[in-house]
């Protein structure tokens, strides 16, 4: 007679899978999570309780001391806590064990393997959220924002994403959806009401002006998302200039430390050189980019175009000026490139001023309309006044980026979407009401608002979403 594994009866999104919740490296403790249909069996299977109470039969939401051990060889692992938590209270609404295990590799993957032996699988990259999602645990916004807060680069993104988790962009998509069921519902009343000669409501009118407040509510959602890149990521400050100008001596007074090697020798740093610092809540990245000059150096060159790539990446631009040289005209033409393409980013520093000559000075590039500093990095002078200009520059940025919303890339697109199609039904009003066709669209800009929630949404979409999260979240 053929025995069948009970596993085998359990759909592939209901089967317990597992994984490692904390991250992998030197420390005390790490956390297993086993989560779905059969993840008390699976966890029973693998644990012995000092208590010699089996632990499928212990009550949800208690922590049992024991051991996890080889069922085949009676081997024991290692010694664990064991938390219960029994569907629907858990962060995935479905039977969860989580198994505090001493931070060993070698004893991870073996817990790891035993579960999988025993009927579980191995997680997939944020699959236990996704499950929290597809057991109304949270909606997709809320998801995304979970991920949000996990890589959290700045204090303002964990505060933003943080308020998201509690249904801050949920309940301003909320109100969008209500306001469009109001206009589907003044849309569609038109059909029983339209030919009468008596009406006390205009209904274009009515129409007319929901969707008219519905079209300035998503502006006032997406007039902050060119800002959210600070938020969270942090801050890029890019050093730009000529060869030999004291970029790097720059970067290493600004960063505070050695990082960029620094030389007599033009074009040293052929590549860009990139240095973190916590600052004000936030990680600013100075990155030191290779020199200018015009040169049929295939390397150099490659350096440049990764200047001017830096300068339409970065949120803050130093334009460093050797004061100590008059600049060539092929110099000054490609400053000139750079001040147009970093605009109001821009910040720009005359170094060596200490070794300055008064016939330089007088002949010196001379930019308008942009803030000019002279310093001296290699004896500190003027830095300070420099330093206090680029974090008045960030805090500007920051000041900017209030919003609660932290929006990404999916939603800033699904938003649009909704905004095009609001303006071209605007335009409706325009050449003459046409209510039946309205209505159809009013539908389809209900099923994107279904779309940005999770509502409404696709396997593929799904996946693409939750693919972004790492393994154990």
């Amino acid at each position: 007679m053929m025995h069948l594994n009970k596993t085998h009866l359990i759909h592939n999104d209901q089967q317990a899978i597992v994984a490692l919740c904390t991250p992998r490296g030197s420390g005390a403790i790490a956390l297993i999570r086993i989560s779905g249909q059969n993840a008390l069996t699976v966890a029973s299977s693998l644990a012995r309780l000092s208590s010699l109470q089996q632990l499928s039969a212990a009550s949800t939401h208690t922590i049992h001391h024991g051991f996890v051990i080889d069922p085949q060889t009676e081997e024991q692992i290692d010694e664990v806590l064991f938390l219960v938590m029994k569907a629907p209270r858990t962060f995935t609404g479905e039977d969860t064990v989580e198994i505090t295990s001493h931070n060993n590799p070698f004893i991870i993957e073996r817990i790891i393997d035993l579960a999988v032996q025993a009927g579980a699988r191995a997680a997939r990259p944020g699959e236990f959220t996704k499950r929290a999602f597809q057991h109304g645990k949270m909606d997709l916004i809320q998801a995304e924002a979970l991920n949000d807060m996990i890589h959290a680069q700045t204090e303002l993104a964990l505060k933003q994403s943080q308020a998201q988790m509690h249904g801050t962009l949920s309940n301003a998509l909320t109100g969008i959806e209500l306001q469009l069921v109001a206009v589907l519902g003044y849309v569609e009343a038109t059909f029983e009401f339209l030919d009468e000669e008596q009406r006390d409501l205009d209904f274009a009118a009515a129409i007319a002006k929901r969707i008219n407040a519905i079209h300035t509510g998503i502006i006032a959602l997406k007039q902050h998302f060119a800002l959210q890149k600070q938020v969270k990521q942090g801050v890029r400050v890019a050093l730009v200039g000529s060869v030999n100008a004291g970029k790097s001596t720059l970067f290493n007074a600004l960063v505070g430390q050695e990082r960029a090697i620094v030389t007599d020798i033009p074009g040293t740093t052929r590549d860009s050189i990139e240095a973190s610092v916590y600052k004000q809540g936030a990680f600013w990245l100075f990155i030191d980019t290779a020199g200018i000059r015009q040169t049929d150096d295939v390397v150099e060159k490659k350096g440049i175009e990764r200047s001017f790539s830096a300068v339409q990446e970065a949120d803050v631009v130093l334009l460093v000026v050797d004061a100590a040289r008059v600049m060539t005209t092929q110099e000054t033409e490609v400053y000139d490139q750079l001040l147009t393409l970093a605009g109001d980013k821009a910040l720009v520093v005359f170094n060596k001023i200490d070794a300055a000559s008064s016939l330089s000075k007088t002949t010196l590039f001379q930019p308008k309309n942009y803030p000019l500093f002279n310093v001296s990095a290699k004896k500190n002078d003027g830095l300070a006044v420099l330093q206090t200009a680029v974090e008045e520059r960030v805090q500007a940025l920051f000041a900017q980026a209030k919003s609660p919303y932290l929006l990404n890339q999916r939603q800033f697109k699904l938003l649009t979407e909704i905004q095009f199609d609001l303006e071209a039904i605007a335009k409706t009003f325009v050449d003459g009401v046409h209510y039946e066709l309205l209505a159809y669209h009013v539908k389809e800009l209900l099923e994107k608002v279904s779309e940005l929630t999770g509502k409404n949404v696709t396997e593929q979409m799904l996946d693409m979403v939750f693919g972004e999260f790492c393994v154990g979240k």
